[in-house]
């Protein structure tokens, strides 16, 4: 049953990634190198959609909500939602909240904590962070 619903989760997020890459020809990707689920490649397309693809397992994120502080501070924030699947154990889902630092015009890196909701063998609230560095196509 768990395995089905990976599987299922997984097909879900892939299918609005095409939909979304495929609905507009100015897609905006930014990939790089992430702390997050393990050690792995991280991407952000669009601002809208995050994918973190590490050693230890595989999350997506739904980026709905952005923001600045003032002038004077170098950094943004988000709010997200998403899913995750650890390799070895088990699925779940959080809402990561995070930082942006934008340093050059093509380059960021963000640092963020997400809560979340652990459905192994007993549900039950963790956190989990993450740090990454990404390029702008």
């Amino acid at each position: 049953m768990i395995k089905k619903l990976n599987i299922i989760i997984i097909a879900m997020v892939t299918t609005l990634f095409s939909l979304s890459a495929s609905a507009d020809n100015n897609v905006d990707i930014k990939a790089g190198f992430a702390a997050d689920m393990g050690f792995g490649v991280s991407a952000l397309i669009n601002n809208k959609f995050s994918v973190m693809l590490g050693n230890d397992g595989v999350a997506a994120d739904y980026i709905f909500k952005r923001g600045k502080f003032n002038a004077e501070v170098p950094f943004t924030w988000y709010i997200g939602a998403g899913a995750y699947n650890e390799w070895d154990k088990g699925f779940g889902v959080r809402v990561p909240l995070g930082l942006n630092l934008h340093f050059s015009q093509n380059w960021n890196a963000y640092a963020q904590v997400a809560p979340d909701l652990d459905f192994d063998d007993n549900a039950h609230f963790g956190a989990q962070l993450g740090a990454g560095l990404r390029y702008s196509f």
